[in-house]
């Protein structure tokens, strides 16, 4: 069959041809139909040999894509509750359900998996969704009935890890708070539309380009603010917004060291800050540059509960699902674009 392969550090990833995968008693053989494309599968092809945080953890030669949905092709002999043609998503984050995290239900901390500083998943150190067929075991595969792949296949990564990270502070957005999410690309698209499903918090939309913020009006943003040069002006507008008051929640799609900063100055006294985004940005915190009792998180991953529960408000149609479709045979054309910025929605590749 047909794959597109990371086959070296520092390379782009390149069509290959590979054996057809066969189900054992406990997996699911998926006909792909669909797979999202992710800035991070850029970090990866652009990795130098020995280079932190993928190249030194993990070995090239796996096929990419985090983000798959398809149907399922053949189930091995101990699958007994899906049907062939039966629509399916999988969880990218591999789990052992053995260890401390996946017993006690947070399952992308698994420790079998972890590698420095990332744990491995489909289409990072293991195979992914890039390819006519994936093989995966049955406790990574969710059922979708009859919905289509193509529109589900973005809620894997870039809707669930944003549903997973607001769910770590929904307790705090009671009515009259406040929640302010940074970066309204891929997930903080998502993590608006969270917002407002689980809480009637008043929702600030920050970003650096306009169009964005237009679209998290259109998802139902309270709030939106452009943020310029060091936030500097965007942190006293929203300061001015809430009266002096602050923000409740942050949540940081971005990760810069401007965004960092930005969070620290808009939260309130018993805020918190969940840290997503990758940038590689740092906080100093200490007495006068953090709100006092101002909590800090880094939120990872999701759990399949997540996914789940994502895929059940998708099913309602309580979710807008914003794609740019590419065929398989323009993978490269379809990363181009994200690398450029020129997409339209989240990119995913279609097999026939």
């Amino acid at each position: 069959m047909k794959a597109f392969k990371l086959v070296q550090w520092g390379q782009s990833g390149q069509y290959v041809d590979v054996p057809k995968p066969e189900p054992g008693p406990g997996d699911v053989l998926i006909r792909m139909k669909a797979a999202g494309l992710c800035r991070s599968d850029l970090d990866m092809v652009d990795s130098l040999p020995g280079s932190a945080p993928y190249a030194n953890s993990i070995d090239a030669g796996y096929i990419l894509g985090h983000e798959n949905a398809g149907f399922v092709e053949k189930v091995g002999s101990a699958v007994t509750d899906l049907r062939t043609g039966e629509g399916v998503v999988v969880h990218h984050m591999r789990h052992c359900g053995n260890c401390e995290y996946c017993t006690d239900g947070i399952e992308q901390h698994c420790e079998a998996f972890k590698r420095n500083a990332i744990g491995m998943t489909r289409g990072c150190g293991f195979d992914g969704g890039l390819a006519e067929y994936m093989l995966v075991p049955r406790t990574e595969v969710i059922s979708i009935g009859n919905e289509d792949p193509v529109l589900y296949a973005p809620l894997t990564d870039a809707a669930v890890t944003a549903y997973h990270a607001i769910q770590t502070a929904v307790q705090r957005l009671k009515p009259g708070t406040s929640a302010a999410l940074i970066g309204i690309g891929g997930l903080g698209t998502y993590g608006v539309q969270f917002v407002k499903l689980l809480s009637s918090a008043r929702t600030f939309a920050i970003d650096n380009i306009q169009d964005r913020l237009r679209i998290a009006k259109d998802v139902g943003a309270d709030e939106t603010v452009l943020f310029e040069g060091d936030g500097s002006a965007a942190s006293k507008e929203i300061l001015s917004l809430t009266g002096g008051r602050g923000v409740d929640v942050i949540i940081d799609f971005v990760g810069g060291d401007d965004t960092l900063k930005f969070a620290a100055k808009i939260s309130r006294p018993r805020g918190r800050i969940v840290l997503v985004g990758m940038q590689g940005g740092t906080l100093e915190v200490g007495w006068g540059l953090l709100a006092t009792n101002c909590e800090f998180a880094i939120s990872l991953g999701s759990t399949r509960q997540d996914l789940r529960e994502v895929c059940e408000l998708a099913r309602s149609g309580k979710l807008r699902i914003d794609i740019q479709e590419f065929p398989f045979s323009d993978v490269q054309k379809a990363y181009d674009a994200l690398r450029a910025g020129a997409l339209t929605g989240r990119a995913v590749v279609v097999f026939p």
